[in-house]
């Protein structure tokens, strides 16, 4: 791993690993922690943030802002196996209980594990889609210079909005489902299940996550900007054409 010495003295020396700054050990009580600065000047400042690291974009910490994403993601349906098992299993019993209980069993947890795989690895899949996009429009509609490489790195950053708005339908989805019991009959159940979806919990929680997408896109547009060389006004509508459709898809959702 590439190792560069950025400062010394005396007492002290800071190096960085991946572009992230390292305090040695006997001062690292007394400096400010150099994550939470990171991942603030990220989201307070994007501009400066990324004009800094354009140099070295770096791929470790971005890789590590999407997994955080991808594993809260992957808890929402972890939340709702039971309301699912509980509707499959009724269905069946309605039909004359041709199918024994533990192959009910075994079809609800695939169902449930197929949802959790699905949640994780949809994060990823936002991630490429988001940079392949950037990239073209970016490098063919406006002449953009940066590497795909590093516009994939760039966009990594862009999540942690994503982050806080997993974990507030992770909260929501708990409030909502946590100790539900589905009446019996499966109609009766489908019903009740419809009736949670539509909770305004879920609903707020939704239209948040919108909204950090739309902070995501601001994060975005400053690290296009800098990453290709491009004005602030072709960053955004690089950006704002895939945030958009996927804003707009999110309210057809919720409506």
């Amino acid at each position: 791993m590439k190792r560069e010495m950025i400062n010394r003295s005396s007492d002290f020396q800071t190096q960085k690993i991946d572009g992230v700054p390292l305090i040695h050990p006997h001062r690292i009580s007394s400096q400010t922690p150099y994550y939470p600065q990171m991942i603030r000047n990220l989201v307070t400042d994007p501009d400066s943030f990324f004009r800094r690291r354009v140099e070295n974009p770096g791929l470790l910490i971005p890789f590590g802002i999407v997994l955080i994403a991808a594993l809260l993601a992957a808890v929402i349906p972890y939340l709702e196996p039971n309301v699912t098992g509980q509707i499959f299993e009724q269905a069946t019993q309605q039909q004359g209980q041709q199918i024994n209980q533990s192959t009910v069993q075994a079809l609800s947890s695939a169902i449930r594990t197929l949802g959790i795989v699905f949640s994780f690895i949809g994060a990823f899949i936002s991630w490429l889609i988001y940079t392949l996009v950037f990239y073209l429009i970016a490098r063919f509609a406006f002449s953009g210079d940066g590497s795909l490489s590093d516009t994939f790195a760039f966009t990594g950053w862009g999540f942690v909005p994503t982050i806080f708005g997993n974990a507030i339908s992770v909260i929501a989805t708990y409030y909502v489902f946590a100790g539900v019991t589905l009446p019996r009959g499966p109609e009766a159940a489908s019903e009740a299940v419809s009736q949670l979806q539509s909770d305004p919990v879920l609903f707020v929680a939704g239209l948040i996550g919108l909204v950090l997408l739309l902070w995501s896109g601001v994060i975005w547009t400053y690290a296009m900007r800098h990453l290709h060389d491009i004005s602030l006004r072709n960053a955004a509508i690089t950006v704002g054409i895939p945030v958009i459709i996927d804003v707009l898809l999110g309210l057809n959702g919720l409506l």
